[in-house]
């Protein structure tokens, strides 16, 4: 194993932005920058042993700072996903929040992705990246420290430990955002790929894809993955949690105890025979396949450019929205002074 730092290169306001890449012993490696903590490639072998990148992302850090480009690859904080009318409240205490979509918060506002973290530790194997927000910021309660440290493996599995710190009672719900599409092909879209989820429910949502409060069972509908199937068979079927012509952008509440380290989702890629194992102790996973990305004209790596469905992000989370449902909604709010963890691993394989 082993580890180098290279300048990645700059933002706009002239930050500069560092590059760490692990390689294992097999010559797999994966690259972490330190703009929003973010994966920025990984590359594992196809069944013939042939090394390719299957994240999607830029070969510049200006692109990462382009919130219509989709976050790639960046860690997501305080809280992803969506939160109703951009507040909510603690023991009685309402906290207003940006409205960066339409008139809720996504993505906690996007500080988080979208700024240089601080690189806290590295071993011949792992970084460890930290972030700091002050109690207030972006409407937040709590002098709040995010740290996340990816470690990759010799058998392929990058796994990604997040560990919260806050002086107040508070709330988080941090993901990353990687798309993965497994081919390693440019030209190839993420609806070829064979996707299984371990959910027999999902949350139902409004016209602004905003939960209600209610599941809603996927048997016999097109939300269904129980059973591998192509993401692209029924990805573009009428269905009530759907955005027509958008696809899956849904969240799937797992079938397991609310903080059981298990299994959540498999993608495969047939022609590579690539497979990625998606572990988590969250109880959800957004399913997102890009649909609301451009279908041209967007930058890319040399995988290919990063547009309409061309990957598929597997976002582990708590439901969203959970922090103004949390007597319908599994979750566990941030204790002064006490640690909370979560942990998520990609694993890597082929067949």
């Amino acid at each position: 194993m082993s580890i180098a730092k290279k300048l990645f290169g700059t933002m706009k306001n002239g930050t500069e932005v560092y590059l760490y890449t692990i390689t294992n012993n097999s010559g797999a490696f994966v690259s972490l920058q330190t703009l929003g903590g973010g994966i920025q490639a990984i590359h594992v072998p196809d069944r013939n042993g042939k090394l390719a990148d299957v994240v999607l992302g830029f070969d510049k850090p200006e692109y990462y700072e382009d919130s219509d480009l989709g976050y790639q690859g960046l860690l997501v904080g305080r809280v992803a996903n969506r939160i109703r009318d951009a507040k909510f409240s603690v023991d009685g205490t309402e906290y207003h929040l940006p409205s960066n979509q339409g008139t809720w918060t996504l993505h906690g506002g996007g500080r988080f992705s979208f700024n240089v973290w601080d690189v806290k530790e590295t071993t011949d194997h792992s970084v460890t990246f930290e972030k700091f927000s002050p109690d207030g910021e972006d409407g937040f309660p709590g002098n709040f420290t995010l740290t996340v440290k990816y470690t990759f493996t010799d058998d392929n599995i990058l796994k990604l430990e997040y560990t919260v710190l806050s002086d107040k009672k508070t709330v988080a719900n941090p993901t990353n955002h990687a798309y993965f599409n497994l081919s390693g092909n440019p030209e190839s879209t993420i609806e070829n790929h064979y996707l299984k989820i371990d959910a027999d429910y999902f949350t139902e949502t409004d016209d602004n894809q905003l939960p209600t409060g209610v599941l809603g069972k996927v048997d016999g509908t097109m939300m269904d993955f129980n059973n591998m199937h192509k993401i692209g068979d029924k990805i573009d079927e009428p269905f009530r949690a759907i955005i027509d012509g958008i696809g899956y952008d849904n969240n799937y509440c797992l079938n397991k105890q609310p903080r059981d380290f298990t299994e959540a989702a498999v993608l495969y890629d047939e022609e590579s025979g690539r497979q990625l194992e998606v572990y988590t102790d969250l109880p959800g996973i957004q399913v997102y396949c890009g649909g609301w990305l451009a279908k041209e004209g967007n930058p890319g790596k040399e995988n290919g450019n990063v547009t309409f469905r061309r990957g598929v992000a597997l976002e582990t989370q708590f439901y969203p929205n959970s922090v103004n449902l949390s007597d319908v909604f599994p979750f566990d709010y941030v204790q002064p002074n006490k640690a909370f963890k979560t942990v998520t691993e990609f694993r890597f394989s082929v067949k």
